[in-house]
């Protein structure tokens, strides 16, 4: 299974499948659905998704940015949703997640744009369209869209926030949007990578808004320009891996940037100049999201026709599922006694039995997910709730532990005083 396991995260993202969306979720509220939010990793939306959750009483699932991992597919089973808030287009978040939805019978909608302002922009919309009461007097936060260390910053903002990303091409609808909350305060994160930008942009809030604007500012650290540099280098690693097998010219010299502006960013960080690294680092990741992007494309396009491919990752999927719920409680004997008959099809080269065992399989495992659902839920819940009292008892005896060696410390200071 481990073969299976790489390849699908590997070209998984490549697999086109069509799925309707959920239209609108007006049959809950906040404290009554069960809401998932999936997100990828891109720092923007998942940001955005992570204080959204916080008064949505919400919990997010993260894909890695442009793959289809199937063991997020099985996390969201285990959350047993009412419905699935998708933050992101395909480029980011796959499209193979929604047919996985539909397939399972769990309702989703999809909130996205053509880039990470235009995603804020409609996730915002939609909270309006179906939340509006808890739209109400919340914190509003300005960062410019592509600044790592200010979106961090925001995160780290405590109370019901609303993000707004911002650039010099992307503001008049995030303006409208000001206006709907009718907000009286906006706080503004600059870091010397944005103050040109956010500057700009706070002049035209003053003209446009009646409301108290400030400014945080910020500096970028050694760590800012580290974390960075890490997110530079698995853009580029990923966007190498999707284009190796291709012949795609325009993105190989692409690559080479990217490359070229990650090295320069190492150099600029070990010669302790932080915010050239930062901006460098910066420039070689949206070069190699273009990429990653480029590759997707070229991609979906030769393995769409690849049934075998197809088949090798909805299989891994349903045993991710299969083994989340046996670790949740269940007895899976049944399930996995099917699949294994699915195993040793594909592994005869006997794919057309192979599909027609995974149908029995998938339709076995969607009524037992639906016959299930709530205590699916409710044991998801509690294994999460150990969880979170095991990670708290082992932080107090870290606490200790520092306690009692700072005791020691000063017993030996004064001892030998």
């Amino acid at each position: 299974m481990m073969g299976r396991k790489i390849l699908a995260l590997l070209f998984g993202f490549l697999v086109l499948a069509s799925a309707a969306p959920l239209s609108k979720a007006q049959s809950g509220t906040a404290t009554s659905l069960n809401l998932v939010i999936l997100v990828s990793d891109n720092e923007a939306d998942h940001t955005l998704a992570e204080k959204i959750a916080e008064y949505l009483n919400a919990s997010v699932v993260v894909t890695p940015w442009g793959i289809y991992d199937p063991n997020v597919t099985s996390e969201i089973v285990a959350r047993a949703p009412d419905l699935v808030l998708v933050i992101g287009g395909p480029n980011a978040v796959v499209d193979q997640y929604l047919s996985d939805l539909q397939d399972l019978g769990i309702p989703y909608v999809r909130r996205w744009g053509a880039n990470r302002y235009k995603t804020n922009l409609a996730v915002l919309q939609y909270l309006f369209e179906n939340y509006s009461e808890l739209m109400k007097n919340v914190k509003v936060v300005i960062v410019y869209g592509e600044d790592v260390t200010a979106i961090r910053r925001a995160e780290n903002i405590t109370g019901r926030t609303i993000i707004i990303y911002v650039d010099e091409d992307n503001f008049e609808n995030q303006t409208q949007i000001l206006n709907l909350l009718n907000t009286t305060a906006v706080v503004i994160i600059n870091t010397p990578y944005s103050e040109n930008i956010t500057e700009r942009v706070r002049e035209r809030i003053r003209e446009k808004l009646n409301a108290n604007v400030t400014c945080e500012n910020t500096t970028i650290s050694a760590e800012d320009a580290l974390l960075a540099i890490q997110i530079a280098e698995n853009r580029t690693v990923l966007a190498e891996s999707l284009i190796a097998n291709t012949s795609i010219p325009a993105a190989e010299k692409l690559l080479e940037r990217a490359k070229d502006h990650l090295q320069e960013a190492k150099e600029a960080y070990n010669e302790t100049k932080y915010g050239k690294a930062y901006g460098l680092a910066i420039a070689a990741k949206s070069l190699a999201e273009v990429v990653i992007k480029m590759g997707s494309e070229e991609m979906q396009v030769m393995m769409h026709k690849n049934e075998t491919m197809k088949l090798k990752i909805q299989l891994e999927k349903l045993e991710d599922i299969i083994e989340r719920l046996e670790e949740l409680g269940f007895n899976v004997t049944e399930e996995k006694s099917l699949l294994e008959q699915v195993e040793q099809a594909y592994d005869n080269g006997n794919y057309e039995l192979a599909k027609q065992l995974l149908a029995q399989l998938r339709d076995m495992i969607k009524t037992r997910y639906h016959s299930e659902k709530e205590l699916i839920r409710v044991r998801w819940e509690e294994k999460e709730k150990h969880h979170g009292e095991g990670r708290e008892h082992k932080e107090e005896n870290r606490h200790g532990e520092r306690h009692h060696e700072d005791h020691h410390n000063e017993s030996g200071e004064e001892n030998n005083s």
